[in-house]
This record gives structure tokens, C-alpha cells and sequence, in this order.
């Protein structure tokens, strides 16, 4: 019972950690350019007004 109480213990403590761990590390892939630096990514440019998206079963003579 003792060997049971002390598993379930430290396998809490390790969720924990992880968590902890997984909310303080950055994640992601990282790029570097020939010199060492960090790439950074760019925003994506807009290339003008956005259309609302439309059903493909929707007939284009129906759209006024």
C-alpha cells in the first residue's frame, strides 16, 4: 500500500512539472540563417478585402 501511495504521488508531482514545463517553454520550430540568428517569420500581407465564403451546392445565378 505504501509502495502504491508513493507511485501515485511522485506521478503527480511529475504531471505537475510537466505542465509547469510545457507552459514556460517556447515551442515551435526555430529557424537560423547562416550567421546563427533567429529567423523571425513574417505576417502574411493582405491582399485586399476579405469575401465570406460560399456553399458549393449554392448556384452562382442565385447570388443577387
Amino acid at each position: 500500500m505504501l509502495f502504491a501511495t508513493i507511485f501515485l504521488v511522485c506521478f503527480v508531482v511529475l504531471g505537475g512539472v510537466v505542465m509547469y514545463l510545457s507552459q514556460t517553454i517556447d515551442h515551435g520550430e526555430a529557424r537560423f540563417d547562416a550567421d546563427g540568428k533567429v529567423i523571425k517569420d513574417e505576417e502574411p500581407k493582405r491582399d485586399g478585402p476579405v469575401e465570406p465564403a460560399r456553399r458549393i451546392e449554392k448556384d452562382v445565378r442565385d447570388d443577387t
